[in-house]
């Protein structure tokens, strides 16, 4: 074989292992999409009474399903719609009827798949919620 043919060879070969990579990669995501997430068994697992600590202080937001939609607000106040994030299903985001306040909310399993965990975003600061009751 000559250099040329080599080198052809040697990109060929390069190309079909790219190739073959690729495609290994996009199954698994594709098996995970064709999969559709069961909206009112995740919000009833998300259901429940959460605490966060907040510079010190604690504050307990409750978070309720009702007719497939997520609402949440401290004890005492009118809950709010929470809206879920498109191809995310543990994050939803809102923004406050009263004020105008941007939050980002991340819900997160245990190792034993269990939703026990709030990631709370908000004016570039992040707090964790815990899940405290149902």
């Amino acid at each position: 074989m000559t250099r040329t043919s080599l080198k052809l060879a040697g990109a060929l070969l390069a190309i079909v292992c790219l190739a073959a990579f690729a495609a290994a990669q996009a199954a698994p995501q594709a098996a995970a999409k064709a999969k559709p997430v069961d909206t009112k068994k995740l919000l009833a697992e998300i259901a429940g009474e959460y605490s966060f600590d907040m510079q010190g202080q604690s504050m307990i937001v409750q978070f309720a399903e009702n007719e497939g939609k997520l609402f949440g607000a401290p004890p005492g106040e009118t809950p709010e719609e929470i809206h879920p994030v498109e191809g995310k299903p543990l994050c939803f985001d809102i923004t406050l009827a009263q004020g105008g306040q941007y939050f980002f909310l991340e819900f997160v399993r245990n190792e034993k798949g269990v939703i026990d965990k709030c990631l709370l975003t908000a004016e570039g600061m992040t707090f964790e919620g815990t899940k405290v009751g149902k």
